[in-house]
C-alpha cells in the first residue's frame, strides 16, 4: 500500500473518531456520529446495554421524518423495499424504530450496520411521493438489466476488519472484464464518498487484484460535487455520474 494511500486512511479514521460523542440519556448512552442525514444534521444513535445483548436504535428517527416530509411507507412495494434494505444491512424494523442487537463482542459491525442503514433508508426514500417516478436504485437495476449486465443484487462481503459490507450489485469476471462491485449513490457528499471508500479499501484485498470498484452517482437534481469524484477516484473507484452513465455501457455490460 502506498504512503499516499495511508495517509487518506489515518485521515478518514481520525475524523471518524474525533466526530464521536456520547451522552448518557437516562438508561441509555446517544452517540452522535460525523455522519450527516440528509437535513445536514449529525446521525445520532442510541444503546442500550441489557443482560445478555446491547441494543442499537435509531429511536424512530429516519421514518418518522421520511412519514413528516410526505413519504409514507404504506404501500406494499415501498414496504418490501424497505424490508429489502434493512434485511441487507441485518437491521430490522419495530414499528418506526430501527434496530440492530449486538451479541459476543459485535457491536463495532453492528454501531456500523445501523448507521448505514440509516443513510440507506433515508436516500432511497429521500424524494416524497409525486415527486419521483421510480427511486434511483431501481433506476440503476433497471439500466443494467438494460444493457444486458448480469448482475447481482445485494453482494455482502466480509473485509479485512472483519466488518461485513452490502454492495448494491456485482458483476462476474468475464472473459472480457474483471469482477465489478457496484454502489448506487443516490446522495452524493463527502459522508456518502467516505462510506463507499471505506467499504471497498476495507474488502479490496481479498478480492482478485483486477477487481474493479463502481459508484452510479445521482446527478439529476444536483450536480456530483467535484470533491466527491476527486476523492473516489484517489480509491480507484470509478465514479459514474447518472447523466453519463452511457459512456460505461461497454465496460458494465463485458
Amino acid at each position: 500500500m502506498s504512503k499516499a494511500i495511508t495517509v487518506l486512511i489515518d485521515e478518514y479514521t481520525r475524523w471518524l473518531r474525533d466526530g464521536i460523542s456520547v451522552a448518557q440519556m437516562g438508561d441509555a448512552y446517544e452517540i452522535t456520529t460525523p455522519f450527516l442525514d440528509r437535513h445536514n444534521d449529525h446521525i445520532q444513535i442510541y444503546v442500550r446495554q441489557e443482560a445478555n445483548r446491547t441494543l442499537l436504535s435509531d429511536d424512530g428517527y429516519v421514518i418518522s421524518d421520511l412519514r413528516q416530509s410526505g413519504c409514507a411507507l404504506d404501500s406494499d412495494h415501498r414496504k418490501r423495499l424497505l424490508a429489502s434494505v434493512l434485511n441487507g444491512f441485518g437491521v430490522h424494523r419495530d414499528g418506526d424504530e430501527l434496530l440492530a442487537v449486538s451479541h459476543n463482542g459485535d457491536f463495532p459491525q453492528r454501531k456500523h450496520s445501523l448507521i448505514q442503514a440509516m443513510l440507506a433508508v433515508g436516500d432511497l426514500f429521500a424524494t416524497a411521493q409525486g415527486h419521483v417516478k421510480s427511486l434511483f436504485l431501481e433506476d440503476v437495476a433497471a439500466y443494467l438489466e438494460s444493457i444486458g449486465a448480469s448482475a447481482f443484487p445485494d453482494f455482502q462481503l466480509v473485509g479485512k476488519s472483519g466488518f461485513q459490507h452490502k454492495f448494491d450489485f456485482a458483476l462476474p469476471k468475464s472473459v472480457r472484464a474483471p469482477e465489478r462491485l457496484i454502489r448506487a449513490v443516490n446522495r452524493p457528499n463527502k459522508d456518502t464518498a467516505l462510506l463507499v471508500i471505506a467499504a471497498w479499501n476495507d474488502v479490496r484485498a481479498s478480492r482478485a487484484a483486477d477487481s474493479q470498484m463502481y459508484t452510479m452517482l445521482n446527478d439529476s437534481e444536483n450536480k456530483v460535487p467535484g470533491e466527491v469524484v476527486d476523492a473516489l477516484k484517489q480509491y480507484d473507484i470509478v465514479a459514474v455520474p447518472w447523466s453519463q452513465r452511457i459512456d460505461h455501457k461497454l465496460q458494465l455490460a463485458a
